[in-house]
């Protein structure tokens, strides 16, 4: 007996939270498995994202590219293809972004601005699925901002269902890439 505990089941995800010191209202989390073993997929997960702490999420949209098949459009489906098909070798599930919303503009109206540029630079731009969920923990009590969140499955989306693994995305110079992307679009008086 070694003293170690073996691990049984599958493997849940891990999180990787990037630095945001620089950025504090838009944060990065990258969700992946440390092993090539069995493990659990990323629905449960994103999943939980639309009831936190119990709340539904106050909104949520799932955006997805034009060339994407209609099914893929349903939630439930696309986190199914992406557990079955994800390649074991990968070992990124997914990112997840988080932007800050200002108390001194109405919900609908910054929802509305961060879902036109995810719509121009993650979906358009990058092939890429995104869930936005919206979060606003003073209804339940809290005192935190209220937020969206990105979710951003770490594969493409094309024709043909998932593809290539976006590993420029999901990393830190893809949240650099994606604040830099973000800036320039408040620049531009959308925001």
């Amino acid at each position: 007996m070694t003293g170690k505990k073996s691990r049984s089941g599958p493997e849940a995800l891990s999180a990787y939270v990037g630095d945001s010191t620089d950025h504090p209202h838009f944060r990065y989390v990258r969700y992946y498995w440390k092993n090539d073993g069995i493990r659990n997929g990323v629905s449960a997960a994103v999943l939980a994202k639309l009831t936190p702490a119990g709340h539904e999420a106050a909104r949520h949209d799932l955006l997805v590219p034009t060339n994407a098949p209609g099914e893929y459009a349903q939630l439930s489906y696309l986190l199914e293809r992406y557990d079955a098909t994800h390649p074991a070798v990968e070992k990124t599930g997914y990112a997840q972004f988080t932007i800050d919303l200002s108390a001194d503009r109405p919900l609908h109206v910054s929802w509305e601005d961060i879902r036109a540029w995810v719509l121009s630079y993650f979906v358009r731009e990058l092939q890429l699925a995104v869930l936005m969920v919206l979060h606003v923990p003073y209804w339940a009590g809290s005192s935190n901002d209220p937020h969206v969140h990105l979710i951003v499955p770490a594969r493409r989306l094309g024709a043909n269902g998932f593809g290539l693994h976006a590993r420029d995305v999901c990393c830190d110079n893809g949240c650099a890439s994606a604040l830099t992307s973000w800036h320039e679009f408040e620049k531009v008086g959308a925001v």
